[in-house]
């Protein structure tokens, strides 16, 4: 079936059920607004009633009762009518051919009678006595006829509605035939390198605007295509950059054993010779095994499955064993280190994996090791700030980061330079973490007196239990 057929039997068959659905719901609620007025009708009626009765029937002057009460012989819709004394006997008695009274019980509401007719029963009372009882029945019958001419009367609006409906869906399909014939080719066309134009009549329409759509979703395909060419380029990059980048630690390593495990090479070394290679294949190691627990790192982090195993950390304890940890290769690289622990921080604990958040600290000193020259000075330390943060800082004397390049540092394989000694994955690591802790990574510095880069994140106080506010 051709695609305006389908819309032509579509928009005829939802007209069609539309106007059923909407002949419906009229005819109920109309039945149930007429039916409400003769509950509405009949309570009036009754009251009425039971007034008059109550007054003739306490003073016995039933006969003038009977009298007034002939007048609603006239009244449409009743059925009967029936009043008793507190005898039993009947003071007053009208009722339509066929009704029998005897058989008559008070219905429950009007919405449900057991017959065609709303059957009342109100008992008269007069000065807190029961002097008698009324018996009214008001016919539903002409209710359901109304519903039903004002159902008759719906079904021909629905049916000349709907007619209209698809005399107006023919012919517009057979005016927006072209046009979706053009949208057709456009579509079996979007994964190719162009798409045929629209006629310039059809581009102020709604087509044009599903031809723009499409034309947007063929400029994203090459969009996502040219990103995954990136990727694949990025990719075979990396893996260049890493066999390059591998291969000095590597190389260095090797020496380093090399003249360690030759037995002529052994004889001629003093001590500090000795000791001085051993530093360098322990460095060698060091750089080694960091590269790879960054891509490895990096790699698990990137996928949300990965789970972050979180508990409670000391923030003391966590910064004094930093502090032990960084310290020697700091100063095996000929650097000064500094720590400063703040007053508070042993009463102050965070929720975070402390592994990860170890390695963030880790890599922030090898990054500060990296661009600090010999004699420069790095710190490690913290400090308090508001909202119950803390901030963990490594600071350095190198050459500062331009303000142009705070963001590009912490995205894979970005490094300050060519001539760069790792991955460029350490801070792209650092962000990971920090997104996984509700934290953040701030850079302050300064062209020509250093960087300090703070691992920003939530803390606790031990005891009080409340917010740490700097």
């Amino acid at each position: 079936m051709k695609l305006r057929n389908k819309i032509l039997v579509s928009l005829s068959v939802l007209s069609l059920l539309f106007s059923i659905v909407m002949v419906a719901e009229r005819a109920m609620g109309f039945r149930r607004a007429l039916l409400e007025r003769t509950q509405d009708r009949t309570e009036y009626l009754s009251s009425f009633v039971i007034e008059l009765s109550a007054h003739y029937l306490e003073t016995g002057n039933v006969q003038r009762l009977k009298e007034i009460l002939r007048s609603f012989d006239h009244f449409k819709n009743i059925s009967y009518l029936r009043i008793v004394d507190s005898r039993g006997r009947v003071v007053y008695r009208m009722a339509e051919p066929g009704v029998k009274l005897t058989e008559k019980k008070a219905d429950e509401d009007v919405f449900h009678p057991v017959d065609e007719i709303f059957d009342v029963s109100r008992e008269i009372i007069s000065n807190g006595v029961n002097v008698g009882e009324v018996q009214l029945g008001i016919s539903v019958k002409g209710v359901d006829e109304a519903v039903a001419n004002m159902a008759w009367r719906g079904i021909v609006i629905g049916l000349v509605f709907t007619a209209f409906i698809a005399f107006l869906a023919w012919f517009l399909s057979i005016k927006l035939g072209k046009e979706l014939s053009w949208l057709l080719t456009m579509a079996e066309n979007v994964k190719s390198g162009e798409l045929p134009a629209l006629p310039s009549g059809a581009l102020g329409s709604d087509t044009g605007s599903i031809a723009r759509t499409l034309k947007d979703l063929h400029s994203g395909l090459k969009r996502e295509e040219g990103l995954r060419l990136e990727a694949e380029t990025q990719r075979n990059e990396f893996f260049a950059m890493t066999v390059h980048d591998l291969k000095q630690p590597v190389t260095a390593l090797k020496a380093a054993l090399d003249l360690l495990l030759s037995e002529e090479e052994a004889k001629a070394f003093d001590k500090k010779q000795l000791a001085s290679l051993t530093q360098i294949a322990r460095t060698s190691l060091g750089m080694l095994t960091t590269m790879i627990s960054d891509v490895l790192n990096t790699s698990k982090l990137n996928d949300p499955s990965t789970q972050v195993e979180k508990g409670r950390v000391p923030l003391g304890d966590f910064l004094r064993d930093c502090a032990a940890e960084n310290s020697a290769s700091v100063a095996a690289a000929g650097r000064k280190w500094t720590f400063a622990l703040p007053e508070k921080a042993d009463s102050v604990w965070m929720f975070a994996d402390r592994e990860l958040v170890r390695r963030v600290i880790g890599n922030l000193v090898l990054n500060a090791i990296q661009y600090t020259p010999k004699g420069g000075a790095i710190k490690l330390g913290a400090g308090f700030r508001e909202n119950g943060m803390a901030a963990i800082y490594v600071s350095d004397e190198g050459e500062g980061i331009p303000e142009n390049f705070r963001e590009e540092i912490f995205k894979k394989y970005s490094t300050m330079g060519k001539s760069s000694k790792n991955l460029g994955l350490g801070l792209a690591f650092c962000k990971l973490v920090a997104d996984r802790h509700a934290a953040r990574l701030d850079v302050r510095s300064e062209a020509g007196k250093g960087t300090e880069i703070s691992f920003v994140i939530p803390v606790s106080v031990e005891n009080a239990g409340g917010a740490v506010r700097g």
